[in-house]
């Protein structure tokens, strides 16, 4: 019972700090207590959902501020800077991730993105927490999305030991 509630807390910690993963602590969690794989694994992912919604609900308001709405209406004059090596390589990339903004713009897209992102850690579940918080996303369906995903990252994780013979 005190891993389940160690792998919920380091969820949380992980949530909010990305350098702290908590896939090493669950590894070593399923190797050496005798607590189901499976509960160590829905705990972890419980408690990282909890630190998500928290960002989400956060940046929802942040965006919403009047002091932000401020700073982000300054207009910067834009300096047109000679296309070189360096700009041509980054291309492609900025392209890219405009392309994956516009996609979480759409409801339905950014539920599949959230999803992807959860399971996958690709684009970063911190990141995409952020930004989906500007958008008209519901939150309990930012919660579901992020548990769902989050869950079938970790029990696969918590379970792959036994997958390997362990």
């Amino acid at each position: 019972m005190i891993a389940v509630l160690a792998a919920a807390a380091v969820g949380l910690l992980s949530a909010f700090l990305p350098f702290t993963p908590a896939e090493p602590y669950l590894i070593a969690a399923v190797a050496t207590t005798s607590a189901p794989s499976v509960a160590l694994g829905v705990a972890a992912a419980a408690g990282q959902t909890a630190g998500k919604v928290l960002i989400f609900l956060a940046a929802r308001g942040a965006i919403h501020s009047s002091w932000l709405q401020r700073r982000l209406s300054r207009r910067t004059p834009a300096v047109r800077e000679p296309a070189g090596r360096l700009a041509t390589m980054l291309a492609r990339p900025k392209a890219a991730g405009a392309r994956l903004v516009e996609v979480m713009e759409r409801p339905r897209q950014a539920t599949g993105m959230l999803l992807v992102s959860a399971v996958t850690g690709f684009p970063p579940l911190l990141a995409a927490s952020v930004y989906l918080g500007r958008t008209p996303m519901r939150s309990t369906a930012f919660a579901v999305t992020c548990l769902l995903g989050r869950t079938i990252r970790f029990v696969t994780i918590a379970l792959a030991p036994h997958f390997a013979g362990y």
